[in-house]
């Protein structure tokens, strides 16, 4: 007699296994101690085990397992399992066939949106202080592109500043954007767009190409997740006044380290005045370094 154990080494089935096809009444044991429940089984059911264990390996119905023990129909049984596995087989190349399809299509999937380059210089322009080229994290080296209703969002941070600008849309878009690039390509691809009036930005799976005429250049995606600037944006748009940078120069001239800074509704500026009617107010640091263009754009919330 052999107990469960010894039949487990001897067939290759699991314990857990041989009590599993007992209660499935494929392989009994001969006998069980009432006292113990200990299962024994003779050497003559180890060549069942062994076969249950191959039909295991190959997977036979449990119910068919018990018909090919008993003798009946075996090689019939058997020989109509292996249609139905290779049945599978062809069924699961097709399938895979039918995957690297799809891999290949996405891959070769683009997106596109077409600007004005002068839309796309400036909007690089407006953002491209606030990235961080000494970053370790590479998208915070990187500017976000993203569509959002008809125009072209580009956002950088370095997580202390936050950039956000956008270039309008010439052609409807037909799938929308969201991918971070490196802003290096940007400074190399400034060139290219002065040289043209549009350009078409050309999205893949993991390149970004700006087409200008015959001319082109190609770079990779930036790989990571770009940080959640909505949660930081306002969605109230605030109030926008452009004055000019050297005026605000001069009124920042005598006003210490750290000032306030108003704007009426007129649009006048106010340093350090505290009398005026609800003026927008902003903490200016009066060492930041300020655009060398000849105006600047102020928004704020009121």
């Amino acid at each position: 007699m052999l107990s469960i154990g010894e039949l487990a080494r001897a067939s290759g089935l699991s314990v857990s296994a041989l009590r599993f096809y007992d209660k499935a009444g494929v392989l009994t044991p001969h006998a069980v101690d009432p006292r113990t429940g200990y299962r024994w089984y003779t050497d003559r059911q180890v060549d069942a085990a062994v076969l249950v264990a191959a039909m295991r390996r190959v997977g036979m119905p449990v119910k068919e397992m018990g018909a090919v023990l008993s003798g009946t129909d075996a090689h019939g049984l058997l020989d109509r399992h292996l249609g139905r596995l290779e049945q599978g087989l062809d069924d699961a190349r097709r399938e895979l066939t039918r995957i690297h399809r799809l891999l290949d299509a996405r891959a070769d999937r683009t997106r596109t949106v077409v600007l004005r380059t002068a839309d796309l210089l400036a909007a690089v322009g407006a953002v491209r202080f606030a990235a961080d080229a000494d970053s370790e994290f590479p998208v915070l080296r990187g500017c976000l592109f993203e569509t959002d209703q008809g125009v072209l969002r580009l956002v950088t941070t370095d997580r202390y500043r936050l950039a956000v600008a956008a270039a309008a849309v010439l052609e409807p878009l037909v799938e929308s954007i969201s991918v971070v690039v490196p802003c290096t390509f940007l400074d190399d691809a400034a060139g290219l767009l002065r040289r043209h009036r549009t350009v078409t930005v050309v999205v893949g799976a993991d390149s970004i190409t700006l087409r200008c005429g015959r001319e082109q250049l190609t770079t990779g995606l930036v790989d990571g997740a770009f940080p959640d600037h909505r949660s930081l944006s306002p969605s109230d748009p605030g109030i926008e006044h452009t004055f000019s940078s050297a005026t605000l120069r001069a009124l920042l001239a005598e006003g210490g380290d750290r000032v306030d800074l108003g704007v009426l509704e007129s649009g006048e500026i106010v340093v350090g005045h505290s009398g005026t009617d609800q003026p927008v107010r902003f903490h200016v640091q009066v060492n930041a370094v300020f655009s060398s263009k000849p105006s600047m754009r102020c928004r704020a919330s009121s």
